[in-house]
């Protein structure tokens, strides 16, 4: 029997005008037997496809026989002796709980240490690529087994609940450059921030994600290694103080239409960020940009607009009006994620952040667009071009004008001042 897929299925076999049948359990369409069955070789022979564990899809090709049903299948129907076989190749961590769960006399510590060891490394590159590692010689040497198993039982917890990972994946590739281009490295007692497993969980997702990502964060400047987070305070760049931020429970009034409570508005200082992922980014991007850094995000280019009625100051003011999402106005494209805050007198500065997606692997871009004050009370538009990549920028400049559209784009690149 030959199939293409994969996870683990449960499947009846039956041939037509016979009785009996056979049931046994298949992994990535191929299964096995101790002695041929009497439908083996048959020309017309049907496969039912009676469960199987989610989320894994299979689909089963055969010789002149069908598929007739397909439905979910709980952990507890599991055979007992096919658990720790089928465990060696879950692909989340939740799947091995429901398992531990219904057949926990299987799993000891010595059977679960090599099944963590193998799903850990899998699960966070899947979540975050080569953005994140994770210590696993430091965690499976020198401690007794159960130790390890609840070290490592701790950390999958952690990526499995965490939320929308997704979210982090802007504010790893800004540490990545931060921290002297350099992936993070998780440790076993991330999760310890939190007290308990309770808590970790009533914390919002945006909030939960950076405290885990941030723990024990430094990183190179002045000479000196400083400490990004202090507490729940983050270290601003402009004075060199740490700040507190404080998330708001209900949508904000500069905000009205983007109140998400997994990320919510987020005030510090006198200005409001749209979530607190903005007020990550910007914080972030103030240190790579005018911290006492390397200055790894370089200013390339920028534009003031004093101009309302210039092509260019009317193409800012769509730019910052744009959803968040793909539209008519603006096309972020692949790689792009939208930052923005806001402040009392129609202050409004939208970042940009354009990942190795839309750059180039390992390099990255942002484009700081502001609607603010000039000289005088002129109501102004500023466009501001920041890059890790080495001249001339090319990939940069191909990024930019997606974004900004080429008319902008060009007046940008060129620094043609628009009065």
């Amino acid at each position: 029997m030959k199939g293409v897929g994969r996870g683990w299925v449960k499947v009846r076999v039956e041939v037509p005008d016979e009785s009996g049948g056979m049931e046994f359990v298949m992994h990535d369409g191929r299964g096995s037997w101790d002695n041929p069955p009497t439908w083996y070789g048959h020309l017309n022979y049907q496969v039912f496809v009676t469960s199987r564990p989610p989320p894994a899809l299979l689909i089963v090709t055969l010789m002149n026989g069908t598929i007739n049903v397909e439905r979910a299948i709980s952990a507890a129907d599991v055979p007992q002796h096919l658990a720790i076989t089928i465990a060696e190749y879950v692909k989340s961590y939740s799947q091995l709980e429901a398992l531990i769960d219904a057949h926990p006399t299987q799993f000891t510590a010595a059977v679960l240490l090599p099944i963590l060891t193998r799903l850990l490394p899998f699960m966070v590159a899947t979540i975050f690529g080569g953005l994140v590692q994770v210590p696993l010689y430091q965690l499976t040497q020198g401690g007794a087994t159960s130790a390890v198993v609840e070290q490592l039982t701790r950390l999958l917890f952690t990526l499995e609940y965490g939320g929308d990972w997704a979210r982090c994946r802007p504010h790893l590739q800004l540490l990545y450059h931060l921290c002297g281009k350099v992936p993070l490295v998780l440790r076993h007692d991330y999760l310890s921030v939190f007290g308990s497993r309770t808590a970790f969980v009533g914390r919002s997702e945006a909030v939960r994600q950076w405290k885990i990502l941030s723990r024990g964060l430094t990183f190179h400047s002045g000479g000196q290694q400083i400490r990004l987070m202090s507490g729940i305070k983050i270290l601003d760049s402009w004075h060199y103080e740490y700040r507190l931020p404080s998330c708001i429970a209900s949508p904000s009034p500069l905000f009205p239409d983007t109140f998400d409570p997994a990320d919510r508005p987020t005030q510090m200082d006198s200005w409001t960020y749209c979530t607190y992922s903005s007020m990550v980014a910007f914080v972030l991007v103030d240190w790579l940009r005018r911290g006492r850094q390397n200055q790894n995000l370089r200013r390339i280019r920028w534009l003031w607009c004093f101009c309302p009625s210039s092509a260019a100051y009317r193409r800012v003011n769509e730019l910052l009006m744009a959803s968040h999402n793909n539209n008519g106005v603006a096309q972020w494209g692949p790689g792009v994620t939208i930052f923005d805050k806001k402040r009392e007198g129609a202050r409004h500065e939208r970042l940009v952040v354009l990942g190795s997606e839309a750059i180039d692997e390992g390099k990255m871009a942002a484009i700081w667009l502001a609607r603010e004050r000039g000289d005088g009370d002129d109501d102004a538009r500023k466009i501001v071009i920041f890059t890790t990549e080495s001249a001339p920028h090319d990939r940069t400049r191909v990024a930019v004008m997606g974004v900004l559209g080429d008319d902008l784009g060009d007046t940008v690149w060129w620094e043609r001042v628009e009065r």
